[in-house]
C-alpha cells in the first residue's frame, strides 16, 4: 500500500513545499509464500526558497521491517536495509552502511533512518552549486532507532538542469568513519 502527497510545482526542480511519502508492505501470513514479514517506510521532503536565488532541500525517510522474530529466515536479505552511495549518504559507498559481519562486510538490518540538508544556488546558466549534510545509519533489530548513532557525510556539488531533470556529480567526505568496516 502507497500514499503520497505532494505540493511542489516541479518534480524535477522542486523550489518550495513538500513531498510526503509512505509504503507499507506484508508478504505471508493470509497471502502465503516463502517469506512472512511485514515493512513501513515513510518519507517527507521539504523545499523552502531563500530570496530569490537559493533553496533549502531538506529529506527524512525511515523505515522498519520484521519478520516476526525469525529474521534470517522470515525477511529475504534484498529487503534489509542498506544504505550509502549516490542517493543516500554520499560520501560512503553503495550499501556500506548497515550493521557489518563479524569480519566487517556490511550485512544490512531491519530498521532505518536517514537524512539530507541541501542549500542550492545558481552558478551560471544551467549550472547549479550544492553544499549538502547527509545523515542516517541502519540497526539490526526491527523498530530501533538510535538517533545518537548516525552517520555522516558533507561536501559540495554541481548540478546541470537538463529537460529529463538535473544531471549531478557531488563530493562526499565522511565525518565519522565506520570503525572496521570491510570494502570489497
Amino acid at each position: 500500500f502507497d500514499a503520497s502527497h505532494n505540493t511542489t510545482t516541479s518534480l524535477l526542480d522542486a523550489r518550495s513545499g513538500y513531498v510526503i511519502n509512505g509504503h507499507v508492505e506484508q508478504a505471508g501470513r493470509w497471502l502465503q509464500g516463502s517469506f512472512n514479514y511485514w515493512s513501513a517506510l515513510g518519507e517527507l521532503r521539504q523545499y523552502q526558497p531563500i530570496g530569490r536565488r537559493l533553496v533549502f532541500a531538506n529529506r527524512a525517510r525511515i523505515g522498519t521491517i520484521d519478520g516476526g522474530g525469525n529474521f534470517g529466515a522470515n525477511v529475504p536479505f534484498y529487503k534489509r536495509y542498506f544504505l550509502g552511495g549516490s542517493s543516500s549518504i554520499r560520501g560512503w559507498g553503495r550499501f556500506e552502511v548497515s550493521p557489518l559481519s563479524g569480519f566487517g562486510l556490511p550485512i544490512g538490518g531491519h530498521s532505518m533512518f536517514e537524512g539530507s540538508s541541501e542549500a542550492r544556488f545558481p552558478v551560471v546558466g544551467k549550472i547549479g552549486g550544492v553544499m549538502f549534510l547527509d545523515y542516517g545509519n541502519v540497526w539490526t533489530r526491527p523498530r530501533d532507532f538510535n538517533l545518537g548513532d548516525l552517520r555522516f557525510a558533507a561536501g559540495p556539488g554541481l548540478r546541470y538542469m537538463t529537460p529529463v531533470g538535473p544531471a549531478r556529480i557531488d563530493l562526499g567526505y565522511q565525518l565519522n568513519p565506520i570503525p572496521n568496516l570491510r570494502v570489497n
